[in-house]
C-alpha cells in the first residue's frame, strides 16, 4: 500500500521545486521639471525668434521657482513674477508681470525679449547643472545655471564702485568713462572716494542698517557738464543717505526721499 502525503505537504514540496522568481525592478527617470520648486537660477543666455545668445557679464537675469507654483526674479531692470505649472511633459508659464522701473533702452529691450521668451517656455531639459527652457516650436530658449549666493562683502575697508543711480521708478547706469567710488574707513568715522570728476570726503556714522552722513567736501576740478551733473546727484544722494544694506557684492544707500545709489565690488 502506497503512502499518501497530506495535501499541505504536497503544496509545500511544489513551492520548493518552483524556480525563484524575483520581481524585476523598473527604473524610471524623473521628469526634468522634478525638483525645480524651491530653486534659484541665473540666466546665462537666451534666444527669441533666432536672435540673442550669451548674456554680457552683469546682465542680472534670474529665475526663481517657489514651492507654491510661482516664479519670479530679476529681468535686468525690473523684478518680475509669474505663475508656473510643472508637469511630466514640461512647463507652462502664465500671468507674467513686473515692476515698472525704467532703464536704458537696450536693457529694457532685452528685458522685454527675455520675458517674451519665458512666456513661450514649454519644455524643460537638464544636463548636469545646466537647465534649458524652450518653446515647443523652437522659437525661444533660455539657458540657466544654479544661482550661487555671494558672501556679503564687509562694508568697511572695501572699495565700492557705483553702478546705478535710482530715482523713483527710473534707474540709470553711470556715464562711460566715470568711476564714482565709496570707501568706508571705519563704521563710525569717515568716508571718501571719487565722485566721477573730483575726490571727496566727509564723516559718516553707520549703525546696524542706518547711516548719518556729515557734510561732504570735494576738490574743485571741472569736467564735462554731463559728468558734473552726475557728480552733483551722486554727492547729493550720498550726503542724504539714511539706510544702507549689503546683498553679496552689492551695496545700496537710500536717501530719505527714496533716491538710491547702488555699488558693487565686482
Amino acid at each position: 500500500m502506497k503512502a499518501r502525503l497530506p495535501l499541505a505537504a504536497v503544496g509545500l514540496a511544489l513551492m520548493l521545486l518552483m524556480p525563484a522568481c524575483a520581481e524585476e525592478e523598473v527604473l524610471v527617470n524623473p521628469p526634468a521639471s522634478a525638483g525645480l520648486p524651491g530653486t534659484r537660477w541665473v540666466v546665462t543666455g537666451f534666444t527669441l525668434d533666432a536672435a540673442g545668445g550669451l548674456l554680457p557679464a552683469g546682465a542680472r537675469l534670474t529665475l526663481d521657482f517657489d514651492a507654491a507654483g510661482g516664479a519670479g526674479g530679476t529681468a535686468g531692470c525690473n523684478s518680475y513674477f509669474a505663475t508656473v505649472a510643472l508637469t511630466d511633459q514640461g512647463i507652462s508659464v502664465t500671468g507674467i508681470g513686473s515692476t515698472e522701473m525704467a532703464c536704458e533702452p537696450e536693457i529694457m529691450d532685452r528685458e522685454a525679449r527675455f520675458l517674451t521668451a519665458l512666456g513661450r517656455a514649454a519644455t524643460v531639459a537638464r544636463d548636469g547643472d545646466r537647465l534649458t527652457l524652450a518653446a515647443a516650436d523652437g522659437s525661444a530658449s533660455i539657458d540657466l545655471v544654479p544661482f550661487v549666493p555671494e558672501a556679503d562683502r564687509p562694508l568697511a575697508e572695501t572699495e565700492w564702485q557705483l553702478t546705478t543711480l535710482i530715482d523713483g521708478d527710473a534707474a540709470s547706469s553711470i556715464l562711460a568713462g566715470t568711476a564714482p567710488t565709496l570707501v568706508v574707513d571705519d563704521l563710525a568715522g569717515r568716508i571718501s572716494g571719487n565722485a566721477g570728476c573730483n575726490r571727496y570726503g566727509g564723516s559718516a556714522a553707520f549703525a546696524e542698517q542706518s547711516v548719518e552722513v556729515g557734510p561732504l567736501m570735494s576738490t574743485k576740478m571741472a569736467c564735462d557738464k554731463a559728468v558734473m551733473d552726475q557728480e552733483a546727484v551722486f554727492l547729493e544722494v550720498l550726503g542724504s543717505a539714511v539706510i544702507w544694506e549689503i546683498d553679496g557684492i552689492t551695496l545700496r544707500l537710500t536717501a530719505a526721499d527714496g533716491r538710491a545709489l547702488e555699488f558693487s565690488t565686482g
